[in-house]
């Protein structure tokens, strides 16, 4: 089938620079053989809406251009059309977004001109997605979906404390410093969790994790072991440990060799429900969209990523 590419570019992430390297990327684009309408996003969210026209439109071929946030409304925009429609669609991403969390899960390298080889390219991989559905901000229940981590706790804290901050420091220090203020202003949550229907847990938490993918907050491996075509999700409970503790354990969550840690509890499983007295934001794929209740489950193999 030939690719009818359009391409969904977030002028607004990496803190305004894809807006400014977009000349040159179009270029980029041109250079590497490739023909294909696009779209500037003006406002959050609008990059769901303008995959969900491009694919009614009959464009087979979605590409995002910007970070893990850019990705998800395009995921979403994705999931808005009948299955027919996506089985025979594709999406890629070339990444250029703070945290880039996705792609390091994926390899994807931040090297334009190689990005580009590899959507000309079009080599798919057939990824697992979750879906999840919380409360919004306004109380109403709310869907989406997700290619990477759902952190239920402090992740949301830090993203809604930080949501207008400026990320100049870039990815791994920006995130790294507001982890530490974060962690010492942030409340331990009383939660109660059913995994799979079977496994129960109540208690303290700092955080609950549903990792497709590996990494979060600018490069944190918090699932380390998390596939994204293994039609499961990877669990991790953080649950009421001491602050210090925390803090002096953190360098081995970048390294992936926190799994062994007294009080990180790990398993896998389809689905997820995660409730609490108090209500908790969420935090999905570097955005902080509402709070608990929250129900996660696993989509095995119904996205076509270009790898």
């Amino acid at each position: 089938m030939e690719k009818k590419i359009f391409v969904i570019v977030n002028p607004a992430s990496s803190h305004g620079k894809t807006g400014k390297r977009w000349a040159g990327i179009k270029v980029q684009l041109h250079a590497g053989g490739l023909h294909f309408d696009y779209a500037l996003t003006e406002r959050p969210g609008e990059g769901t809406g303008l995959c969900r026209d491009a694919l009614e439109a009959g464009y087979n071929t979605l590409v995002a251009v910007g970070g893990d946030g850019t990705l998800n409304e395009v995921v979403n925009g994705f999931f808005a059309v009948d299955g027919e429609t996506r089985k025979r669609a594709a999406v890629g991403l070339i990444t250029m977004g703070t945290g880039g969390d996705f792609a390091r899960t994926v390899q994807l390298p931040r090297n334009v001109p190689e990005a580009v080889q590899r959507i000309a390219r079009c080599q798919l991989r057939c990824l697992d997605v979750g879906m999840i559905t919380f409360q919004g901000s306004g109380g109403e229940t709310t869907k989406r979906y997700f290619c990477n981590i759902v952190d239920v706790g402090l992740g949301g804290f830090l993203v809604n404390r930080t949501r207008n901050h400026a990320k100049a420091l870039g990815g791994t220090l920006f995130f790294l410093l507001n982890t530490l203020v974060s962690l010492a202003l942030y409340q331990n949550q009383k939660v109660s969790v059913v995994v799979d229907d079977g496994f129960h847990w109540q208690g303290k938490a700092v955080t609950i994790v549903a990792g497709n993918g590996q990494y979060f907050g600018g490069g944190m491996r918090i699932t380390p072991l998390a596939s994204l075509d293994d039609g499961l999700l990877d669990f991790l409970f953080i649950t009421d440990m001491h602050k210090a503790k925390l803090i002096a354990n953190l360098y081995r969550v970048y390294k992936g060799k926190h799994l062994e840690i007294s009080g990180v509890k790990f398993l896998r499983g389809r689905k997820i429900r995660i409730e609490s007295p108090n209500e908790i934001l969420l935090e999905m794929d570097g955005e902080q969209p509402g709070k608990t209740p929250v129900e996660i489950e696993i989509m095995p193999q119904v996205l076509n990523y270009i790898i």
